[in-house]
């Protein structure tokens, strides 16, 4: 009788085993497919940053050789190009904080699946190589991202300092002139800039790739 007590303890407690298991590795696909979404729109707004730094590149380039009113209205366009961009890249940052936490809560669920699973040696050895893969993918992404944010950040500053300087007298095609060394630097910046989110989204898209 004792016997038996213990066997069906033992199944119990093995039924307990895989329960959670079973559990885990629900959860675990639930937060890939939240991370592979997330991911996603990340991507997407690393794509639409991009096209705004890019559109205010050309705004500078447009200012060169113009005088009085057409001056002053593509002035005020390159400023409405420069708030886009700035929406963008704050767009771009907030993604990128919800891929990290989905990143992370993906890693934890996959973690803890490994460490219940029931398997040979090489299934789990197999198992552990694909997510040290993925987190190899997610530090090669966190590390484009956060030199792409730097990029950014320094050209929106040297566009709007641009724009301010040319505000001051926004007729003045001579003023202008004077100011193309400053816009050049302005647009080599934006440049950099695309660059680097270039470099993002193909991370991005190697990271998604290793997680599938």
């Amino acid at each position: 009788m004792r016997m038996l007590t213990i066997a069906a303890f033992a199944l119990a407690l093995t039924g307990c085993a895989t329960a959670v298991y079973d559990s885990l590795e629900r959860r675990g696909v639930d937060a890939k497919m939240i991370l592979v979404e997330r991911t996603g729109d990340f991507r997407s707004d690393a794509l639409a940053a991009r096209s705004a730094i890019e559109k205010t590149d050309a705004a500078l380039a447009a200012i060169d050789g113009l005088d009085g009113a057409a001056l002053a209205r593509r002035i005020d366009g390159a400023r409405a190009d420069g708030a886009s961009a700035a929406l963008a890249a704050q767009d771009y940052r907030l993604s990128a904080d919800s891929m990290m936490a989905a990143s992370a809560r993906y890693f934890s669920a996959r973690e803890e699946e490994l460490a219940l699973m029931k398997t040979s040696e090489e299934s789990l050895r197999a198992a552990q190589a694909d997510l040290d893969a993925s987190k190899a993918a997610y530090r090669a992404l966190l590390s484009a991202h956060d030199a792409s944010i730097l990029r950014l950040s320094a050209a929106l500053s040297l566009f709007d300092a641009e724009v301010a300087a040319l505000r001051r007298s926004p007729t003045s095609g001579a003023g202008a002139s004077a100011r193309i060394s400053e816009r050049d630097a302005a647009r080599a910046s934006a440049k950099e800039a695309s660059i680097g989110l270039a470099a993002t989204i193909a991370a991005a898209d190697a990271y998604v790739g290793a997680l599938n």
